[in-house]
Formats: structure tokens, sequence, C-alpha cells
């Protein structure tokens, strides 16, 4: 439980900010097939949710950061 106290997240926080991060991956993801069969289709929609994906990660970041 080392990784949850070095997040500053209890159990139910962590699980809620994982599967965030995990269902924006499977979106990205399931974007990113859909485009390399029909390059037209969703031509930005995988480098957004990059964005979005990179900005959740980096939440945690900026919170161990400001506990140190």
């Amino acid at each position: 439980m080392n990784h949850l106290e070095e997040n500053n997240e209890n159990y139910l926080e962590h699980m809620k900010h994982a599967m965030g991060i995990s269902l924006l991956l499977i979106e990205a993801g399931t974007k990113c097939l859909i485009h390399s069969i029909v390059p037209p289709l969703l031509e930005t929609g995988v480098s957004s949710k990059i964005d979005d994906i990179t900005a959740l990660v980096k939440r945690n970041e900026t919170i161990n950061c400001k506990l140190a």
C-alpha cells in the first residue's frame, strides 16, 4: 500500500483515477483502430485523448512534488 501513500490517495481515489486513465486509453485505442482502417475518420481523435491522459498522469506528479 506504499503506492497509495506515495500518491496521497486512498483506495477509492486511486481506483477512480486509474479507471479514468484506463477508459481514456481504451477510447484512444478504439479511435486509433478505426482511424487505421478508415484514415479520414478521427484524424485528431487520438492526439486529443493523449493530451487528456498526459494531464491526468501529470496530476499525480504535481501532487507528489508539492508533498516533497
